[in-house]
């Protein structure tokens, strides 16, 4: 088995740099502050794990594991004065983010545009 906290930092850290299974694991053997963060006192250039047992620590932990770990931050926060529990009394959503315009070659409406461009040259 694996240290907890290194798999909770492992969990933590995918969400965080929004990467994938793999991808994390990965970055994890490059990165020394990751390395750290997990609770390693020396650098590691190996793997800390296979990918897959990142899947099955989050399915054996389940959504109310991820709640009281999240949880357990938060107090925990709170109990070394990092956060304030006035700052937990409110929520703050970014509502800013705007659909990209951008066409894709596949889209209806460009097909439209280049089928009228060639009924129009036909018709010339």
């Amino acid at each position: 088995r694996l240290p907890i906290r290194l798999m909770v930092s492992l969990l933590y850290l995918k969400h965080a740099f929004n990467e994938s299974d793999e991808s994390v694991v990965e970055r994890w053997s490059e990165n020394v502050v990751w390395q750290l963060f997990s609770g390693m006192e020396y650098y590691q250039s190996k793997l800390p794990c296979d990918a897959t047992q990142i899947g099955r620590f989050r399915r054996v932990l389940g959504e109310a594991g991820v709640e009281q770990l999240l949880k357990t931050t938060i107090e925990a926060a709170v109990a070394m004065k990092a956060a304030k529990p006035v700052e937990l009394e409110r929520v703050t959503v970014d509502t800013t983010v705007q659909e990209k315009a951008i066409a894709h070659p596949t889209d209806s409406r460009l097909l439209e545009v280049a089928r009228a461009k060639i009924a129009r040259l036909a018709k010339r």
